[in-house]
């Protein structure tokens, strides 16, 4: 069993970019008619989600998200030591894009930066990575970034994915504080043997892009796509999501004894409402303790859970200290859970952009 423990840090503010663009899912032209559509949005609970404008990046949502909360914070950039940046969707095959976002944002040259392309389970992969790196108290103040341009990467004439996926950037300012004695306890899984449930083809190199891969053609009626295109087997990840997760998230409460009374909100990716609501009834936990955003904003992988908390979780975050248990999965086969607790944290206005 993969676990971590980590002391001392802690998260004192949080934001959130999105594009300013709402496409409703009751009314996409890829649907045959009204039904059909409310058969979607009702089957996984989605009926609304964000597009980003034709050239617009992450690491663009990112940048603003960034702003946002320095203002907030009233942190001076130059005083951050550490970015982490979590995105599948990066701007460059090479570089990475964390430079490219640390030049825009005016960092210093001596700071950390790293990319980390964990997709759906990455908000908590990052925050092990930032709680490993900071609880040793050289790195003072970090930021982690959870950004996905969902519908760049899947195809718009395919209606099994794009009711699905929306876009978001989503920063987590972490601060080492040598008096906040509470831990963030993690646990950690994966199982590549299902990586194909959620994968694109062409484009890395594997297979690289050909002139064929990037032909749109119909594989299935009502549904085309290009080789380049995220392809989702709806069976497997259904398959793994209400077993995998929700079994680690037992064992963690098992393994660093939680008591569920003090648990104040559970935070689960959000990709289907349907296979959240099979998680936390697993849990045993009330739907007024698991807020989600999926409905407004679709699945937008690892941003997911920050999203939430940016969305929904306001004045519980900004006046009162919160004990809370947290899970992310998909792509990879990837899951990872955690427990952490916050004091106050500084949650600046959703960002359109």
């Amino acid at each position: 069993m993969s676990q971590l423990t980590t002391k001392k840090v802690k998260i004192v503010g949080m934001s959130a970019c999105v594009p300013k663009n709402i496409e409703e899912n009751l009314s996409l032209s890829i649907f045959k008619t009204e039904e059909e559509a409310r058969k979607v949005i009702e089957s996984t609970g989605i009926e609304r989600h964000r597009i980003v404008d034709p050239g617009v990046t992450a690491s663009d949502l990112t940048v603003k998200a960034v702003e946002k909360l320095m203002e907030d914070l009233e942190w001076d950039i130059q005083s951050v030591d550490m970015l982490l940046y979590v995105c599948t969707t990066r701007d460059y095959i090479q570089p990475m894009t964390s430079p490219t976002v640390q030049d825009r944002l005016g960092m210093r040259q001596d700071s950390f930066v790293m990319d980390l392309p964990m997709g759906c389970a990455g908000w908590v992969y990052g925050m092990s990575v930032a709680g490993s790196l900071m609880d040793k108290g050289t790195l003072k103040r970090g930021l982690l970034v959870v950004a996905e341009t969902n519908t760049q990467s899947h195809a718009l004439n395919d209606r099994t994915s794009r009711p699905l996926f929306g876009d978001a950037a989503t920063v987590t300012a972490i601060e080492f504080d040598d008096t906040f004695d509470k831990p963030m306890n993690f646990l950690f899984g994966v199982d590549g043997s299902g990586a194909d449930a959620i994968m694109a083809q062409y484009g890395g190199f594997r297979h690289p892009t050909t002139i064929e891969s990037l032909k749109e053609i119909e594989v299935e009626p009502g549904v085309w796509r290009k080789g380049t295109d995220i392809v989702l087997n709806g069976m497997d990840v259904f398959s793994f999501a209400i077993r995998r997760p929700p079994r680690q998230m037992k064992e963690l409460i098992q393994l660093f004894d939680i008591d569920l009374n003090d648990i104040d909100y559970l935070l689960l990716h959000q990709a289907n409402k349907y296979i959240d609501d099979r998680i936390r009834k697993s849990l045993k936990f009330t739907e007024e303790k698991t807020p989600y955003c999926l409905n407004d904003f679709g699945n937008v992988s690892g941003a997911s859970i920050p999203l939430t908390m940016v969305t929904k979780l306001v004045k519980p975050l900004g006046e009162k200290p919160n004990h809370c248990l947290a899970c992310g999965f998909g792509v990879g086969l990837s899951w990872a859970s955690m427990e952490f607790w916050t004091e106050t944290v500084k949650v600046s206005k959703l960002v359109e952009y």
